[in-house]
């Protein structure tokens, strides 16, 4: 039997067509050379809501994080695994001036942002002068489970 579609390269886009495909009962064949150091392998799989030195939202981020929540944990679900997990990411400010955008933007809008209210909590393990900032919520998209 002749595949309806042959999908080149088991990366994070084939993975997620091939998952889509078999969805809607499409016969394919992947075809990939399994190396250990493609693009897809070595990625952190992080999902940031917030971008940039002036701290924006990421494109569509609001449309797209009840999305990937719902699709990660269902391709997770099928293959058994744990297929992204929530993550708070700690920003420590390498400057005053990435301190006050973080503040201006969190004054401005603080979705995704979080400023703390204990701000030597972190001292005993971290030198950071200028002290830091929450993103909150992060993803990790377990990568090198899901390929």
């Amino acid at each position: 039997m002749q595949p309806e579609f042959i999908i080149v390269g088991q990366g994070i886009c084939g993975t997620w067509l091939s998952y889509y495909l078999q969805k809607v009962n499409k016969s394919f064949l992947v075809i990939d050379n399994n190396q250990p150091n493609t693009s897809s392998r070595i990625a952190a799989g992080i999902i940031n809501p917030v971008t940039g030195r002036r701290i924006v939202k990421t494109w569509m981020i609001d449309e797209f994080i009840p999305f990937i929540k719902e699709a990660y944990n269902k391709l997770g679900s099928n293959l058994g695994i744990t297929a992204i997990s929530q993550k708070n990411i700690i920003d420590f400010f390498p400057s005053p001036f990435m301190r006050e955008s973080f503040l201006k933007r969190f004054a401005e809008d603080s979705s995704y942002l979080q400023h703390p209210e204990d701000d030597e909590i972190f001292k005993t393990h971290f030198n950071y002068e200028f002290g830091y900032g929450e993103i909150v919520p992060a993803f990790t998209a377990h990568l090198e489970t899901i390929l």
